[in-house]
Order: structure tokens, then C-alpha cells, then sequence
């Protein structure tokens, strides 16, 4: 459900340590309430339906909890990224963090991009009077639609809801 996620605390577990991570996911600004059950460990999240559920739990990482998806089952020390990639990757989620909160939640980099790539193959379109002399303007087009859609690829399990998670302390 959007605006909403549910977080377990892995066992052992105690009431003194979901109050703590009920402490800990409350600094978050984008998170509006919570509630935390002490008894099952679970802690439903609740924040604007319009904040992408990735910003969310970046926040909550960044208040030090560990985040790990109920659908896929945790993996050993096994990286899949490089250290340079993980790198970019950082700070791409930061600039797409600020370009969202900057415009209220009406913009990210899955549309900025594009729509950079598509202004450019049109004033190239109109600079060369479609004639496909450099084929830049044709290029441009083709990154931005082609980047649109594998952006906003979405990949599906089939049974899961995709808001249930873990939290790790």
C-alpha cells in the first residue's frame, strides 16, 4: 500500500530492542508515524504516498538500520558492484534525493534525464532541419525514450506485496 511499509526485527529479540529501532526509524523526516508491535517485532511505517518507498528506506539506513528485503532471501559477502560503482551510485541517489525533495516530489532523475535527452534531440531536430547529416537529434531522441522506459522498468515477484521488509540492528 503506498505511504505505508511494514518492518520486521530479525529474533532474538526483545521489547527494549524494537523500541530502540522504533526510536531510531522515527528521527527519519520523510517517516510520519509508526506504530511497533513488541510482542511480534513488526513496526508499520507510515509516510507520504508521494515519496518513493527507495527515499524512504535510505533515510532509515541512514539512521543506521540495516534494510533487507523479506523477499529475497539475504545473500553471503558476495559483491555484484565495484567499488566505483557503488560510489556512483551513492551519490546518484543523493542528487536524485535532493532534485525530489527540491521540487515537492514532482520530479526525480528518472524523468529529469530523459526529458534533458528529448529537449536536446528536439533543438537539434529543429537546428538541423531533420536532415540526417550528424544524426544527433535522432540519437537524443532515442536515449531519452529508451532511458524513460528501462528507468521505469518495474520488476515484479508474483506473491509479494514488495513493502514487507526486515530490519536488521
Amino acid at each position: 500500500m503506498a505511504g505505508r511499509a511494514r518492518l520486521r526485527v530479525p529474533k532474538p529479540r526483545t521489547a527494549k530492542t524494537v523500541a530502540s529501532v522504533a526510536r531510531r526509524i522515527r528521527r527519519a523526516k520523510r517517516v510520519h508515524q509508526i506504530a511497533a508491535n513488541t510482542k511480534t517485532g513488526s513496526v508499520l511505517v507510515s509516510f507520504s504516498a508521494d515519496d518513493p518507498i527507495d527515499l524512504v528506506i535510505d533515510e532509515l539506513r541512514g539512521t543506521g538500520l540495516e534494510i533487507v528485503s523479506a523477499i529475497r532471501p539475504m545473500v553471503g559477502p558476495v559483491r555484484t558492484q565495484s567499488a566505483g560503482a557503488t560510489v556512483v551510485r551513492q551519490v546518484m541517489g543523493k542528487a536524485n534525493e535532493q532534485l525530489h525533495h527540491m521540487t515537492d516530489g514532482k520530479m526525480d532523475l528518472r524523468v529529469a534525464v530523459p526529458a534533458i535527452y528529448f529537449a536536446l534531440g528536439v533543438r537539434n531536430l529543429l537546428v538541423q532541419r531533420a536532415r540526417l547529416r550528424d544524426a544527433t537529434w535522432y540519437q537524443l531522441m532515442y536515449w531519452a525514450f529508451d532511458s524513460f522506459f528501462k528507468l521505469h522498468q518495474e520488476s515484479s515477484v508474483s506473491g509479494a506485496s514488495g513493502s514487507h521488509g526486515r530490519l536488521l540492528n
